[in-house]
């Protein structure tokens, strides 16, 4: 996947922006905006509150828009692919490297297959809330965080 890097940390905080105010069209908000706004989050907050603010944030959008698609365990996978790679990115790399390499690296929607069966995935258990990975699990790194109920 050809990716435009990041010129500075202002144009990842505006894809934020957007994102949260819903600016975006559905078709617009790619999956590598998807990460970008995990990123995002991640280098600005714990793991439990990104996880609170994406949900939120997404859930948000998704209303405004008209549409159903908030997934729970998707969420989730992306998020802490997403930290796992932020917390094995060089020390001083900065986050508009960070996260071009994030998206280029993990650019591919279809790559949460390689972890899930569609079935299990695509359950309304895992549309719902956290299922665990049936085809291999995240390596060397905790899980993800518990949904506060």
């Amino acid at each position: 996947m050809t990716v435009t890097p990041y010129r500075n940390p202002e144009d990842i905080a505006s894809v934020v922006r957007k994102f949260e105010n819903c600016e975006y069209r559905t078709d617009q908000f790619t999956h590598a905006f998807h990460l970008t706004v995990a990123a995002w989050y991640l280098s600005h907050f714990s793991m439990e509150e990104s996880l609170d603010r994406i949900r939120l944030a997404l859930l948000r959008f998704t209303q405004h828009h008209g549409v159903n698609g908030y997934h729970e365990t998707i969420t989730r996978f992306w998020l802490q692919l997403t930290a796992n790679f932020l917390k094995q990115a060089p020390a001083d790399s900065d986050l508009t490297h960070r996260v071009t390499e994030l998206v280029q690296r993990f650019g591919r929607k279809d790559l949460v297959f390689e972890y899930y069966s569609r079935d299990r995935v695509m359950s309304d258990q895992a549309r719902n809330g956290w299922v665990e990975p049936d085809l291999q699990t995240f390596q060397k790194h905790a899980p993800p965080p518990q949904h506060k109920s």
